[in-house]
C-alpha cells in the first residue's frame, strides 16, 4: 500500500499518546510544536515528558490505558514497551482517528517521516517503512545544503510573495519577478532587504494612489 504524503494542521487537535517513554517524548516533542493539545496515558513516565507536564504542557493521566481514552481522538500515538497493550490500544481506536504505532508503522494509518525544518522551509524524508535509518541520513545529508540561513532566505520569499501579491503588477510581471527571485544571489541579506523595501514601497505608493482615486 502506497502512502500518501500531505501537510496537516494540528492546531487545538486532541491527540493521545499511550506510553511514556523516550519514544513518546520524541513524538510528543514534535506534536507540540505544531500546537496541538497532548494528552499522554502512562503510570510512568521519563524525564523529559515529566518535565513537559510540570511546566503545563501536556496533560497527563497517571494510570493504564483504557478504551474511553481515545474516544475522541483526532490523532492516537501508540507508543509503550508491551505489544499487548499497543494491541488494545489499537482496537478501541475509532475508525476516523488517525493512528500511528511506533513498533509496527504498519499496523496504524500514518508515519511520521525524518523531518527537517528551517524557518518556513519543511522537508519530510520516508522510506515506507523500509530502513528509518537511511530517512536520518538522508536528512543529515540535507541539512548541509539547506541549512538555518536557508531557512531565512524561504523566509525572505515568504514576505516577498505576500507584497507582489498585494501589488497593482500584471499577472505575468509577479509571476516573472517571484521567479526572478529564485536565483542564488537573492540570498544575500542585503539585497533581501533592498527588494522588501522596494516592494513595500511600491505596494505602498499603490495604496496611496488608490486612496486618491488615480
Amino acid at each position: 500500500m502506497a502512502l500518501t504524503p500531505f501537510m496537516i494542521d494540528l492546531v487545538n487537535k486532541r491527540v493521545v499518546i499511550v506510553g511514556g517513554g523516550l519514544v513518546a517524548e520524541r513524538r510528543m516533542r514534535c506534536l507540540l510544536e505544531s500546537g496541538a493539545c497532548v494528552t499522554v496515558i502512562s503510570p510512568e513516565i521519563g524525564e523529559g515528558i515529566r518535565a513537559l507536564w510540570e511546566e503545563g504542557y501536556v496533560n497527563w493521566k497517571q494510570r493504564h490505558f483504557e478504551a474511553d481514552d481515545v474516544a475522541d481522538a483526532f490523532l492516537i500515538i501508540v507508543a509503550t514497551n508491551d505489544p499487548a497493550t499497543n494491541q488494545t490500544v489499537i482496537e478501541a481506536a475509532p475508525e476516523t482517528s488517525l493512528v500511528n504505532v511506533a513498533a509496527d508503522a504498519e499496523q496504524g494509518n500514518i508515519q511520521f517521516p525524518a523531518h527537517l525544518q528551517q524557518g518556513k522551509l519543511s522537508i519530510s524524508i520516508a522510506t515506507n517503512g523500509a530502513s528509518p535509518m537511511l530517512a536520518a541520513k538522508i536528512k543529515n545529508r540535507l541539512a548541509t545544503t539547506y541549512d538555518r540561513n536557508y531557512g531565512d532566505y524561504v523566509d525572505f520569499l515568504y514576505e516577498s510573495r505576500q507584497l507582489i501579491k498585494r501589488s497593482l503588477l500584471t499577472k505575468q510581471t509577479q509571476t516573472l519577478l517571484l521567479r526572478e527571485l529564485l536565483d542564488e544571489s537573492f540570498k544575500n541579506k542585503q539585497k533581501q532587504m533592498a527588494i522588501i523595501n522596494w516592494l513595500k514601497s511600491l505596494v505602498k505608493g499603490e495604496e496611496h494612489d488608490e486612496r486618491l482615486g488615480r
